[in-house]
């Protein structure tokens, strides 16, 4: 295990490409919590925190299949270098108009328009960079530096808003993105050298291109099936990221400016741990076995934790245990799903399919986002995990039961 994980490290291109991910990932999981608790500290409502993240979610929605379709006829070097640089500028700006509220809504929804262009072009990039018999190993490695970033971005939120200010820390985030851009910049080029204009403005060619991607999902069932199963994985974590001020605030009783790292902390670092284990040893199982195992025993920790939480003093030790146990077992679900999904769909729609997933994300993430949060307000937070658990645990049995009557599901 160790030497494939190496053998990756000193491929200069990979490692380029995963550098890029982890600072502009820790960028963008520092703004994402930053504004959470901002949110929460000027409403306690957990409604008005979905919300907010429903900013960074819609626009995936109208722009991640238009985006994919782009990205397909574009170097990706290029891509991801141009939407680093504009991702710098628009954190700077959070810096000079903080106290606009529009504005602060309206900065959030531009950074999630640009990232909708950089995600089609950033974990495609894997396909080129590496061999076939490492990819399954570098889309773990990927997985797990995206949690690590996601865990950093969480823990530093809190302390950095303490050390820096509420001010400043957009000017760290924003340098961040700086160094991100450079990582990218060493790239070589990946796709095609230059980027024809005109086909990027043919409305009628997008629309074509979107069309042949849709088409291609779903006359490959393996690929479908995948996406479905990463929507649903990442939906997971943004509803748990809805939940987490109110699940510090009135479960734990802790400072808010704390719960990002005791809450959505143990939830990271079981998914580094997940995808550790996936890629090391889960290359030994089917992956159709390792996301249904995965599935199941979400369901039956959020169970568990949702129980926990009718404790009079809830044991912090145990809701930690449950946490990383969740995030363990999503990685469980994305892993293996994100290198079917690479594995199996042709390189010139690659961009639309990973385009197709982000608006799946935000657009099917919408609905768990909304009714967790509205739920958390309305029901209590233990409740909201409670009915939760139970949805993902039926999830999980039907997947198992499709799994034994249909033959082409992944196995």
């Amino acid at each position: 295990m160790l030497k494939q994980y190496l053998a990756l490290v000193q491929n200069r291109n990979f490692r380029n490409l995963w550098l890029g991910q982890i600072t502009s990932q820790i960028a963008l999981n520092m703004l994402y919590f930053v504004l959470a608790i901002k949110v929460y500290q000027d409403t306690r409502s957990n409604a008005a925190v979905s919300y907010m993240i429903l900013a960074f979610g819609i626009p995936s929605i109208i722009f991640g299949v238009i985006a994919g379709g782009i990205v397909d006829k574009c170097n990706k070097r290029t891509v991801l270098l141009f939407s680093n640089i504009i991702r710098v500028f628009i954190l700077a700006l959070f810096y000079f108009f903080l106290n606009n509220l529009f504005l602060i809504y309206l900065f959030t929804i531009i950074i999630s328009i640009i990232t909708q262009f950089f995600i089609p072009a950033e974990a495609p990039s894997i396909f080129h960079l590496v061999s076939k018999e490492l990819l399954m190993t570098a889309n773990s490695l990927f997985t797990v530096s995206f949690y690590v970033s996601t865990l950093l971005g969480f823990v530093l939120a809190g302390p950095f808003i303490k050390l820096l200010g509420p001010s400043n820390v957009y000017l760290f985030m924003a340098f961040l993105m700086v160094l991100a851009s450079y990582f990218v910049y060493l790239l070589p080029n990946i796709g095609q050298k230059l980027i024809n204009i005109n086909s990027l403005v043919d409305f009628n060619a997008i629309r074509i291109n979107i069309q042949e991607g849709i088409r291609f999902i779903f006359t490959h069932q393996r690929v479908k099936q995948s996406l479905i199963l990463m929507t649903f994985s990442q939906a997971m974590i943004v509803t748990l990221s809805v939940l987490a001020p109110g699940f510090a605030d009135r479960i734990l009783t802790i400072d808010l400016a704390d719960s990002s790292y005791l809450v959505m902390g143990p939830a990271a670092v079981g998914l580094i741990l997940g995808a550790i284990w996936v890629g090391g040893y889960g290359v030994k199982l089917l992956k159709g076995t390792i996301i249904r195992i995965g599935i199941i025993a979400t369901g039956i920790c959020l169970l568990i934790l949702s129980l926990l939480t009718r404790a009079p003093n809830p044991n912090l030790m145990a809701a930690f245990i449950l946490l990383m146990l969740i995030g363990m077992f999503n990685s469980f679900i994305n892993v293996p799903a994100s290198t079917i999904l690479q594995e199996d769909s042709d390189s010139n729609v690659r961009g639309r399919v990973y385009g197709v997933l982000t608006s799946l994300t935000g657009g099917i993430s919408f609905l768990p986002v909304v009714f967790s949060g509205i739920m958390a307000d309305i029901l209590g937070v233990g409740p909201a995990l409670f009915i939760l658990g139970i949805i993902i645990l039926l999830i999980g049995f039907y997947q198992y039961l499709k799994q034994i009557e249909v033959s082409n599901i992944i196995k």
